[in-house]
């Protein structure tokens, strides 16, 4: 299912509110202060704050390549999301972005500054991919593993 509007993620996935949590996003670096914030907050009220750190920095990761490689770099109201449902011991988050070119692994120099978002993404995480949307743009996912409450 492909995003269109500001239709609520999880009923339209059948998962229940409490499951479910989405928060649109800028190029604002307010807006990526915000998503990190959202997700402290969303994995605390789901009481896995024990995976606070690797979900943040996952999400940080994913936000920052839609952010730097997908929204469109003149247009300040261009917005992304971010969806994450907590299923049967697993977090998935997923970033919907704008632009059809997939992730793809760099392989920078030793020192390089960055370019090491999807091994980051690769390393605390069990699954991730990417898939494209009806409307032309992207949705990169990843799933982490939790225990059962």
């Amino acid at each position: 299912m492909a995003y269109s509007g500001p239709l609520d993620w999880g009923l339209a996935l059948g998962i229940s509110t409490a499951d479910f949590a989405a928060h649109a996003f800028s190029q604002d670096p307010k807006s990526v202060e915000s998503i990190r914030r959202f997700v402290r907050e969303t994995i605390g009220s789901w009481g896995l704050r024990a995976f606070a750190d690797d979900l943040t920095n996952v999400v940080n990761e994913l936000t920052t390549n839609a952010v730097q490689h997908a929204l469109p770099k003149r247009d300040e109201q261009a917005k992304a999301w971010l969806g994450m449902a907590h299923i049967d011991g697993t977090v998935v988050c997923a970033v919907t972005d704008p632009s059809p070119t997939p992730p793809t692994h760099r392989f920078p120099e030793h020192l390089a500054p960055a370019g090491r978002g999807l091994v980051i993404v690769d390393a605390l995480t069990s699954q991730w991919g990417y898939t494209k949307t009806r409307t032309g743009g992207k949705i990169v996912w990843a799933r982490i593993t939790t225990p059962r409450h």
